[in-house]
């Protein structure tokens, strides 16, 4: 599933279907059945089928490269459990002019669909591409995506598996990111993201995240490995999981921001009235905390005074006034300068911490 705009989302569907295969040597009168590619844009709150697109309608059977009766996963035809995986829709992404982009693992091609009627506008890759591919190939992809377009140009990003196990056209997977010149039907590959060291060739799943500053994440599918690279490729991060039965389906990085619903703790301590105060803060989970005030009373005076700010420490800051203070307070500091939340009213203890 894909959330456009927080209104609508994007959803694939592997819809199986009764398809005569007699072609596909299915003898007639058996029941045969064909996975039908589908993909829904639904209204999020209403739950309103908003479009709906089929790949039985539009890709015939003979597009595919994993024939019938392949292997298990592609299936035999021969009931609904193992309905003929023909097409294997993995991503599809939408334009601001309403069109849509499908990828297809089983026939290694990526669909520009019209958003006004379902028709194919362009094919890139498989055994019909509408565009040439100059200096590339890729096979048996996921995660297209759209990243600029106008009326000559479109740019869009991908995860080249270059294998599904049984064919390669690559010895390893890589992010690569595309420009197609619609005025030529022609389609060059512009950045290329390969795995460090002698690559990864992934069999099945993957993705390519690009960055707000243009740093690409890997997600290395069935090689359960995260990489992040500089634009030009540069690897700059590379981790793998240590059990190797587990797998990738895609990775993403971006902002963690929390805010606990629980109010900072605030511990406060001195030996006697006339001793210097520690105070100890942490507001367990916060990350947008740059700084903390202390807003503390005097044996002179019951109003609350704020004291100096102290730049956050981590997990736990300390700070350390020369004077007694009776009773305090912490406030959580954003880098602006702005209140995220303040703790309750402590009273000062003459108890050490972790003697009580």
């Amino acid at each position: 599933m894909r959330v456009l705009d927080g209104k609508t989302a994007l959803i694939t569907i592997y819809q199986p279907r009764p398809y005569n295969l007699e072609a596909y040597d299915v003898e007639p009168g058996n029941s045969s059945w064909v996975i039908d590619g589908v993909f829904q844009e639904v209204d999020i709150k209403t739950g309103e089928v908003l479009f709906e697109w089929s790949s039985l309608d539009h890709v015939p059977l003979s597009a595919t490269y994993t024939p019938l009766r392949l292997d298990g996963l592609v299936g035999d035809g021969l009931s609904n459990a193992s309905a003929w995986d023909y097409f294997h829709i993995n991503s599809v992404d939408k334009n601001p002019e309403g069109n849509y982009l499908v990828s297809s693992r089983h026939t290694s091609c990526i669909y520009k669909i019209s958003g006004m009627d379902g028709s194919i506008i362009w094919r890139l890759g498989g055994t019909q591409s509408t565009i040439q591919l100059t200096n590339f190939n890729f096979s048996f992809q996921h995660d297209a995506r759209f990243r600029e377009e106008n009326e000559t140009m479109t740019v869009l990003s991908l995860f080249d598996n270059a294998s599904d196990q049984h064919q390669n056209t690559s010895s390893t997977s890589s992010g690569m990111v595309i420009s197609i010149d619609h005025s030529t039907n022609s389609s060059t590959l512009i950045r290329q993201y390969h795995a460090p060291g002698d690559g990864l060739l992934s069999t099945s799943q993957g993705n390519t995240q690009i960055l707000p500053n243009k740093n690409v994440v890997i997600g290395w599918g069935s090689k359960p490995s995260i990489s992040e690279h500089t634009e030009n490729g540069t690897a700059i991060f590379f981790a793998t999981l240590t059990d190797t039965d587990s797998e990738n389906y895609r990775a993403y990085k971006s902002n963690w921001t929390a805010k606990p619903s629980d109010p900072p703790l605030l511990r406060t301590y001195s030996t006697s009235t006339k001793s210097a105060t520690t105070f100890w803060v942490s507001w367990n989970g916060a990350t947008d905390v740059d700084r903390w005030r202390i807003h503390a009373t005097t044996p002179a005076s019951d109003e609350f005074m704020p004291l100096d700010v102290v730049h956050s420490q981590g997990f736990q800051t300390k700070c350390v006034s020369t004077s007694y203070h009776s009773r305090a307070f912490a406030e959580a500091l954003a880098t602006d300068g702005s209140s995220l939340a303040n703790s309750s009213i402590v009273a000062t203890s003459s108890v050490s911490p972790g003697r009580d």
